[in-house]
């Protein structure tokens, strides 16, 4: 019996590992069929070219990543941001833009926009200063927002009887976050009797109706050094302060304070402060142009705005482009005083401009190179002018009788911004193309800011400014706000020049006593020496193709025009004329 239970068990133990053998053979056999067609997908896809069943990404996907990088919706608000602004509504845009489309190709076409909005509730008056807040919104980056001045036409009817002063803070100062004070003095110089101020009222970023109301400030404060100053002891009381929180603005925007000072005989006194609010100014990632109509009843806006990315991406001028005019311009001497002359790039086909009995200097072509801003010296004084690029059609636009020199177009051909001698020493001021709107930009005493250039795409001046031997390379806006030193290295830097991407800057260095032409990135790094020469080589500009250099060279105490290339080599000298040559710039015309 024991023998036949050992059989038993001995039988269905081998038949118990026959059927779990073939149990696990079927089981790998499943799973090895269930791989293999996944495996042949993996061999298949990798096989796949991308002109068959994997292609690469569509036009669609590209257009539409690059639609995340362009604009996609403007709104714009009057004389303040969101939080204190009057919105005036949603612009259209994506409209036709002649002007861009001219400055950077076909490609800027549709850029323009327009906002009409209705006015019948303001009264704008005439000489009024005003100020839009155009926000751009970019999808990949967000919203951003850009603040243009607007001055309406005419004379501010004011009181010339009413002194104001606003002692603090002081014009374009930087004002820390937090509590400020803005101070000064007032008095209706009339009634010898006593200042006759009936309040002070200050408003941020818009004259009254239209600005945000801040406060009325406290008035009649002791200031003997105004009685003292206005010999009335009457005038004591006649100081005023307020107190204001700048928490809620942004850090980095510019802001202004519209001070008024009224009397009781209903008239008034405007003093207008901007200030930047400490802190770090976040960069716009748009660029935008605008023009403003405000007529009774209506507003009109129109102009273009374009992303910057779009901007640096295609703004070159491609290098097979067909030019109707390629030639430099510059200033020579030859005749018995200085006239401007152009010639083309290979020092052929001289052409005189000007041939006034004065001094015509410092040429400057506007970007679409039809037209040359020069000074001229005219019975005396300096001024500013513009003539077309064949030297027809002078037109003076400046009649002070300061010198007004060194002229410098802005990317769109609105602007000539100049220095002009006052005070001093040299100051920078911009003024319409057409000569209207003057505008003082820099308050520096004691140190000259001049040699402006304006920024190929921007609302932003390039200047030189510094006490002598002590100079350095500045960037600002186009209103004077927002001063940046754009390099730190020890160098006495001069008349600098940008490149039309905007990424490049040319200037006059000193190392020793005499400069020599050097280049950096936009943002003050790598920098290069381009010449060697042991006399000088200054005044350098690039050319609108990013090709070549011309720059003025001393030779054998001689000036004269030289050309090389944008990496310094190749360097040719293009003039050899009795006297001095200098002050070359390149004007370039895309064939129609």
């Amino acid at each position: 019996m024991k023998a036949i239970t050992i059989i038993l068990v001995t039988l269905f133990l081998i038949v118990s590992c026959f059927f779990g053998f073939l149990l696990i053979k079927k089981v790998l056999s499943e799973v090895q069929t269930a791989s293999e067609p996944e495996q042949q997908d993996i061999a298949a896809v990798e096989d796949k070219t991308p002109t068959e069943e994997q292609p690469v990404p569509d036009k669609e996907e590209q257009e539409e990543t690059e639609d995340l990088e362009n604009i996609s919706k403007i709104e714009i608000y009057l004389d303040g941001d969101r939080e204190n602004g009057i919105f005036l509504g949603e612009a259209e845009y994506g409209l036709p833009s002649e002007e861009l489309s001219l400055l950077y190709g076909k490609n800027f076409l549709l850029s323009g926009f327009s906002l009409l909005s209705e006015s019948e509730n303001y009264v704008f008056e005439p000489g009024s200063i005003h100020y839009l807040y155009i926000y751009t919104l970019v999808p990949e980056y967000g919203w951003d927002c850009d603040r243009k001045e607007i001055q309406i036409p005419g004379e501010l009817e004011t009181a010339e009887n009413i002194r104001l002063y606003v002692d603090n803070p002081e014009h374009n100062d930087t004002v820390v976050t937090g509590e400020i004070r803005i101070s000064g003095w007032a008095a209706d110089l009339n009634p010898p009797d006593n200042p006759n101020i009936s309040k002070i009222e200050i408003y941020l970023d818009g004259p009254k109706g239209f600005g945000k109301a801040i406060g009325e400030a406290e008035y009649g404060l002791e200031r003997p050094d105004v009685a003292k100053a206005l010999g009335n002891e009457n005038y004591t009381k006649s100081g005023y302060s307020l107190t204001y929180d700048t928490s809620s603005l942004e850090p980095g925007f510019m802001h202004s304070f519209y001070v008024y000072a009224h009397s009781p005989a209903g008239q008034y006194q405007l003093v207008k402060r901007d200030v930047a609010i400490e802190g770090e100014k976040k960069e716009s990632n748009a660029t935008v142009s605008v023009e403003a109509n405000f007529d009774i009843g209506q507003i009109e806006i129109k102009g273009w705005a374009v992303s910057k990315s779009k901007l640096k991406s295609d703004i070159l001028i491609p290098l097979d482009t067909e030019y109707a005019v390629k030639k430099i311009v510059f200033v020579s001497n030859k005749t018995g005083n200085e006239d401007i002359f152009s010639m083309n790039l290979d020092g052929s086909e001289l052409t005189q401009l000007t041939d006034y009995s004065g001094n015509d200097m410092y040429p400057s072509v506007s970007p679409d190179g039809k037209k040359i801003a020069y000074t001229s010296d005219i019975g005396g004084s300096w001024q500013i002018l513009i003539m077309n690029w064949d030297g027809t059609g002078k037109t003076q636009i400046t009649t002070n009788s300061e010198r007004n020199g060194y002229p410098a177009w802005s990317f769109d051909s609105s602007y000539i911004f100049f220095e002009m001698y006052i005070d001093g020493d040299w100051e920078l001021y911009r003024v319409n193309s057409d000569g209207s709107s003057m505008k003082r930009l820099t308050f520096n005493p004691g140190a000259d800011d001049w040699h402006p250039r304006g920024h190929p795409f921007e609302y932003k001046v390039l200047y030189e400014s510094g006490t002598v031997g002590h100079e350095d390379i500045y960037i600002m806006d186009y209103n004077g706000e927002n001063i940046k030193k754009l390099a730190d290295f020890d160098l006495r830097k001069r008349v600098p020049s940008i490149s039309r991407d905007g990424r490049l800057i040319v200037f006059a260095g000193y190392e020793g006593k005499e400069p020599d032409i050097y280049i950096m990135d936009y943002n003050g790094e790598n920098i290069k020496k381009l010449t060697t020469n042991s006399e000088s080589d200054t005044h350098p500009c690039i050319s609108p193709d990013n090709m070549y250099i011309a720059y003025g060279g001393t030779v054998k105490g001689a000036a004269e025009i030289f050309i090389m290339n944008i990496d310094g080599s190749n360097k040719i000298q293009l003039t050899n004329m009795p006297g001095n040559d200098w002050g070359p710039f390149f004007m370039y015309q895309v064939s129609p």
